[in-house]
């Protein structure tokens, strides 16, 4: 009997890990290159972040950047809003600028919230321009 159980529990957890991360299709995981393909590239400046209820998401965090300018893809609107697991495992801070890379899917974007990449600020000399 203990044996069957053993069997039973190992063909579960092989199966398990034959699925998909959560979140992620398949098509998603790598491309041939080793690089990661992107939908979408842009540069944001991060307005606010804020939780929200998604009960079958450990994505419960919101985040609102203002578009400064789209690197690749096509994105025509003037913020961009896109959920993480948590913004200070992300490294996201708010009037902070971030290259911010996404992939389609059918709700809408999903961002790799761990490659995200702070912009640094733009330094003006003194006196103006």
């Amino acid at each position: 009997m203990r044996r069957a159980w053993l069997i039973i529990l190992g063909c579960l957890l092989v199966g398990a890990n034959q699925l998909p991360a959560r979140g992620f299709s398949r098509a998603q995981s790598a491309s041939p290159g080793g690089e990661k393909s992107y939908d979408l590239v842009l540069v944001g400046t991060v307005t606010k972040l804020y939780p929200v209820a998604a009960p079958r998401s450990r994505r419960r965090w919101a985040v609102v950047a203002r578009v400064e300018s789209v690197t690749s893809g096509e994105f025509s609107g003037a913020t961009f809003t896109f959920t993480v697991h948590s913004p200070s495992r992300s490294g996201l801070r708010v009037n902070r600028a971030y290259v911010i890379r996404a992939n389609k899917t059918d709700g809408g974007y999903l961002v790799d919230e761990l490659r995200l990449q702070e912009v640094p600020a733009r330094q003006t000399p003194p006196g103006g321009r």
